[in-house]
């Protein structure tokens, strides 16, 4: 049996890092665990509380290969608001997608 090789997975669509597919493939996961909890259980609940851990990682990732240095309060903003968007029951590429333009809006870097 030949030995067993490592693939990495190469995502071909713009505008997503090497290390955000693995992202995105646990933040689906996630997803699939079902509804959230509600109203202030949600907000600090222990999935949430992933789904911003892996939030703010992305954000340093992909704000560091473009070179730039996030202000103050951006990454909070951004991953609070990916938060609230999945809460409220949008995809988790709705929820980037959304969020992103909000920050860039808000942030103008």
């Amino acid at each position: 049996m030949p030995p067993l090789q490592r693939h990495r997975l190469r995502s071909t669509r713009p505008g997503l890092v090497p290390g955000s597919v693995g992202l995105t493939i646990t933040l689906l996961a996630l997803a699939a665990l079902g509804p959230l909890e509600s109203g202030a259980e949600a907000s600090s609940g222990p999935i949430l509380e992933v789904v911003r851990s892996f939030c703010l990682s992305a954000f340093e990732t992909e704000l560091a290969q473009a070179g730039k240095t996030a202000p103050d309060g951006m990454a909070n903003f951004a991953c609070s608001c990916v938060a609230d968007r999945i809460t409220s029951g949008s995809s988790i590429a709705s929820a980037r997608s959304d969020c992103k333009a909000a920050t860039s809006k808000r942030y103008p870097i």
